[in-house]
C-alpha cells in the first residue's frame, strides 16, 4: 500500500517499525501535509517550532504503531541527540520503551548528503527507562560485526540539561582526564559569568535598511539618521587590518535610523513604501514600519560562522545585526575578556558546545554561547601585553595565529600547562572537528 504515513491509524498493530524519513522543514510542507504533522505533535502534547524537521513527528506517529514488546529503528540526522525541540521526544521515548539506543559510524555512509546520520534503536514497547546506550563505531563494517569502538551509557537527564553528551563521550580517556584535572583547579569558568550574548537587530530588509554612500546622496540622507553598524563577519574581518577591537570609521556601513524626518528622509520612506519595503512582515510589527526596534550597542561582538571565531571590543560603538551576537559584559574589563578568549581552550569548548549545519560548519547561538567556559582571570598587571600582542598578531597573521599565541601567552605562561597538556587540548579539537565534518570523514 501507498500513502501518507501520518495520515494511517496504525495503534498496536506491528512489532516493528523501521524508517528513514524526510528530514524536511516542517513550515516547507504543504498546508495539508503540515496540518497533519501538526496535529500529531500537538496529540502527544511535546513542543516542535515550525522550522523543525519531519522526522519528528515521524517517530512520534510510530510509537502508538507499536504493540507490547515491540521495537522501533530510524536512520535520524544527529540533530535528534541536541536540538531542544527532541526533548520532548525523549522523554516519551523514555517513557514507552526498557531500552533506547544510538549508534553513531564515523564512516559516513550516506556520501550524498551533508547531514550527519544516526541509529535510533527503541525497544520493549511498555517499558520505561532513564538512559540511553550509546554506541560508536569506526566503520559500517563494525556495525555489522557489533565490533564497538565505544559503549557508553547516557543519562536522559543530561541530555535534557542540553549536556551534549553524544559529543563530549567522544574524547579519549587521556582527553576527559585533562579536562577534569582543568576544572579540579578552576582553570575554566563559564563565560556567562562575565558576557551575556543576544542576536543583533534585524531589519527586515538588508539593502533598503543600510543604504550605500549613492543612495544616501541621493535623497541627501542627514549623518544623525544613519546609525554606523556592522553587518556580518566579512565587515569584522575587515580588509584594512581590523584586529581584536574595532574603531569608529573602520566599518563603513550603516544602518537607517531616522530620529528628525527630513524631506530627503520622507522621499527615502516613501521608496521604500513603493518598493513594499513596509509590507515585509517585520515591518508590518513596527510603529512606524522603518524604525528597527531593540537597538542596542553592545560592548562586544562574536562572529557567529566559522571554526575560528572572533571576538572584538566594539569601541567604535557600532550597532549590530543579527548576523553576529552582541556581547554584554558583566563585573569584567573588555580587555581582560578577550585575552581569556583566545586560545584552544575556548577553540575545545565550542567543539563541545557548539552545533553545526550541514557539511559541518559552526553556527553559534546565544543559548550555546552561553554554555561556554573559558580560562578565568588574569592577573591584571599582565593584560596589557598580552592584549597589544594578540592584537598584533590578528591584524598581521590572522585570528588562527592569535589562538596559538594565546597558548603560549596564557594557558602556558599564566595557568601552567604543558607542551604534553596543549597536544592533547588541540588533539581533542581535531578529533571533534572530523566527526563533525563530513568531508574529512570522506578523505580518510
Amino acid at each position: 500500500m501507498i500513502s501518507d504515513f501520518l495520515s494511517l491509524n496504525l495503534d498496536n498493530m506491528y512489532d516493528a517499525v523501521i524508517g528513514n524519513p524526510p528530514y524536511v522543514v516542517i513550515k516547507n510542507l504543504p498546508s495539508k501535509q503540515r496540518l497533519t504533522a501538526r496535529n500529531i505533535i500537538d496529540k502527544h502534547d511535546v513542543q516542535c517550532p515550525n522550522n523543525g524537521s519531519l522526522w519528528f513527528p515521524f517517530v512520534l506517529h510510530s510509537i502508538p504503531a507499536i504493540k507490547p514488546n515491540g521495537r522501533l529503528a530510524f536512520v535520524l540526522p544527529f540533530e535528534i541527540t541536541h536540538a531542544r525541540y527532541a526533548y520532548g521526544l525523549w522523554k516519551i521515548l523514555s517513557q514507552h520503551f526498557s531500552n533506547l539506543s544510538i549508534y553513531r559510524i564515523y564512516e559516513d555512509f550516506f556520501p550524498n548528503v551533508d547531514v550527519e546520520t544516526v541509529l535510533l534503536f527503541a525497544e520493549g514497547k511498555g517499558g520505561k527507562t532513564s538512559s540511553v546506550e550509546y554506541y560508536i563505531y569506526n566503520t559500517v563494517n563494525d556495525l555489522l560485526k557489533n565490533n564497538a569502538a565505544q559503549r557508553q551509557q547516557i543519562a536522559l537527564q543530561n541530555i535534557l540539561n542540553n549536556d551534549k553528551p553524544f559529543i563530549s563521550t567522544l574524547l579519549t580517556s587521556a582527553q576527559r582526564q585533562l579536562l577534569q584535572r582543568i576544572k579540579k583547579h578552576n582553570i575554566v569558568t563559564p563565560i556567562i559569568k562575565s558576557c551575556k550574548f543576544k542576536i543583533g537587530y534585524v531589519s527586515a530588509d538588508k539593502n533598503y535598511f543600510h543604504p550605500n554612500a549613492d543612495v544616501v546622496k541621493h535623497y541627501s540622507i542627514p549623518q544623525r539618521n544613519l546609525h554606523p553598524a556592522i553587518l556580518n563577519s566579512k565587515e569584522l574581518n575587515g580588509c584594512s587590518g581590523i584586529g581584536i577591537d574595532v574603531s569608529a570609521g573602520e566599518c563603513a556601513s550603516n544602518l537607517y535610523y531616522p530620529k528628525k524626518i527630513t524631506k530627503g528622509d520622507r522621499l527615502y520612506i516613501q521608496s521604500g513604501e513603493i518598493k513594499g519595503v513596509h509590507q515585509r512582515y517585520k515591518c508590518r510589527q513596527r510603529d512606524p514600519w522603518y524604525i528597527t526596534p531593540n537597538l542596542e550597542v553592545p560592548d562586544v561582538i562574536l562572529s557567529v560562522f566559522g571554526e575560528m571565531p572572533k571576538l572584538v571590543i566594539n569601541k567604535g560603538q557600532y550597532v549590530v545585526s543579527n548576523s553576529l551576537l552582541c556581547g554584554d559584559l558583566r563585573n569584567t574589563a573588555a580587555k581582560q575578556l578577550l585575552c581569556r578568549w583566545y586560545n584552544s581552550l575556548t577553540l575545545l569548548s565550542l567543539e563541545l558546545n557548539v552545533h553545526s549545519l550541514g557539511g559541518g560548519s559552526f553556527v553559534i547561538i546565544p543559548g550555546e554561547a552561553d554554555r561556554l567556559e573559558i580560562v578565568d582571570n588574569i592577573p591584571q598587571q599582565k593584560i596589557s601585553a598580552i592584549y597589544s600582542q594578540l592584537n598584533a598578531t590578528v591584524k598581521k597573521l590572522g585570528v588562527e595565529a592569535a589562538y596559538i599565541l594565546g597558548d603560549r601567552l596564557v594557558l602556558q605562561e599564566i595557568f601552567g600547562l604543558s607542551d604534553n597538556d596543549l597536544k592533547i587540548i588541540r588533539e581533542a579539537i581535531h578529533l571533534l572537528k572530523n566527526w563533525r565534518t563530513p568531508a574529512k570523514r570522506r578523505q580518510e
